[in-house]
């Protein structure tokens, strides 16, 4: 009976998730003469939309995302609290009490095994991901390309998670009351450093590199007039090309780094499929982020949110092991059986928090795309309409839904929908009304 409630919730919860998504394609209708007549003055406008195949195809991708993302979530859960109702901590504690007397030689086997059986408990659904993008044509990497890229994932897991997970229980065992916040202290240093040396070290390992004035030294001419035009300095070797199109049929660019590794990285696929202008704009958003700056502010917005999630998480977790330690093999919380509650309560945090940090980037991505706008303005021909266009390539090639639901956005979007981006675009002029712009004040 049990069993069968569980069921049904089950099948109550998908459904609803499947209505907050957002509804099925509108059905295609011959619009009556007064209809056409009042919506003359709207065709002026580019609106994003798709053909009809490629709009069952996102619709289909839209839903499977939805449910994957609800699916995955709720299946780490379980497994964590698995771990803590098997009292899988405390077995782990025990077998690295008996490996060695040393913390830092007991970090090395309660993280990676840890670990290791989250990432394998996951992978059935990574797999079934990778599928989906090879079926619906946005991947184009191979299975053993695949697998490679995921052990050196794990690997990154293992070496990082060792690393934290040791530095946590140092603060623990040393502070029971302030563990929260001088751990939250080591972890600034820690964030920077990986910022800092992904683009050289961590990157590489995934994808292909190669300086943008290689085979594309007309297109860094066309970027060098918008890095003058906002009286920047972007040198042409912190302008890269990344060799996308051995593993995605998408488009992408994008800043990543800071100080002597920060640069600006641009797809194949999208030098590919973009003309000069449209690749011009997607430059000048992606320079947006690094002349206002969103990389040290959302690092800096990201630690404070940080700062309060330990906090509350130093709190919850404190009570769950007064209340359910003994039940869990869980001594106190400096005891190495602790770790699958610490990471269950920071990961149902960080859950919570998805919405916050989404938004935060939203706002951040909208920027972007009024500084392209302005950075590109007198230099392309329309450049809203040029924007506009490019917008209207990346949403075919990445099979983006037209019709986002308001809650799906809210909760999961990182950027404006593609059809909000579209629309603002071509609509964003404030030259038109004698206006200076925001951020590039000599536009003309």
């Amino acid at each position: 009976m049990k069993s069968t409630r569980a069921y049904l919730l089950l099948i109550v919860c998908l459904s609803v998730w499947l209505l907050v998504l957002g509804g099925a394609p509108p059905a295609v209708t011959q619009s009556s003469p007064s209809e056409a007549s009042a919506s003359t003055q709207s065709l002026a406008l580019i609106h994003y939309s798709l053909p009809p195949d490629k709009l069952q195809q996102s619709y289909a991708l839209y839903l499977i995302s939805g449910l994957l993302y609800f699916v995955t979530t709720l299946w780490g859960f379980l497994i964590l609290y698995g771990m803590l109702r098997m009292k899988f901590g405390a077995r782990l504690r025990d077998l690295a009490v008996r490996a060695s007397r040393f913390r830092v030689a007991q970090a090395t086997v309660v993280m990676p095994l840890f670990f290791v059986v989250i990432q394998v408990a996951q992978l059935p659904f990574d797999l079934y991901q990778h599928h989906i993008s090879l079926q619906y044509g946005l991947s184009v990497q191979n299975w053993g390309s695949w697998f490679s890229d995921w052990a050196k994932n794990l690997a990154l897991i293992l070496l990082g998670g060792t690393i934290a997970g040791w530095g946590l229980y140092a603060v623990l065992g040393r502070s029971p009351r302030r563990w929260w916040f001088y751990f939250w202290l080591g972890t600034i240093p820690f964030v920077v450093f990986v910022i800092f040396v992904q683009p050289v070290l961590i990157d590489p390992l995934f994808n292909k590199f190669a300086p943008l004035t290689g085979q594309h030294a007309d297109l860094v001419a066309e970027l060098e007039r918008v890095v003058h035009r906002a009286g920047m300095e972007i040198p042409p070797e912190r302008m890269f090309e990344m060799k996308a199109s051995e593993k995605t049929t998408e488009l992408n660019a994008y800043v990543t780094g800071f100080g002597s590794t920060k640069r600006v990285v641009v797809w194949d696929t999208t030098m590919e499929h973009l003309t000069a202008p449209q690749t011009m704009f997607v430059f000048g958003h992606e320079m947006g982020h690094y002349v206002l700056g969103h990389i040290p502010k959302m690092l800096t917005i990201s630690l404070l949110l940080l700062l309060g999630l330990y906090y509350i998480g130093f709190r919850l977790a404190h009570w769950l092991v007064e209340r359910y330690g003994e039940a869990w093999g869980i001594q106190e919380l400096s005891d190495w059986a602790s770790f699958p509650l610490l990471f269950f309560v920071f990961s149902l945090l960080l859950f919570v928090a998805t919405p916050v940090v989404n938004g935060i980037s939203r706002h951040y991505e909208h920027q972007a795309d009024q500084y392209g706008l302005e950075v590109v303005h007198g230099l392309v021909f329309d450049a809203g309409l040029s924007a506009a266009q490019a917008f209207q390539v990346l949403g075919e090639r990445s099979l983006d839904y037209p019709y986002v639901g308001k809650f799906p956005e809210f909760w999961l979007w990182s950027h404006p929908t593609i059809g909000d981006r579209v629309m603002y675009a071509q609509t964003y002029d404030p030259w038109r009304e004698g206006q200076s712009p925001e951020f590039v004040k000599d536009g003309k």
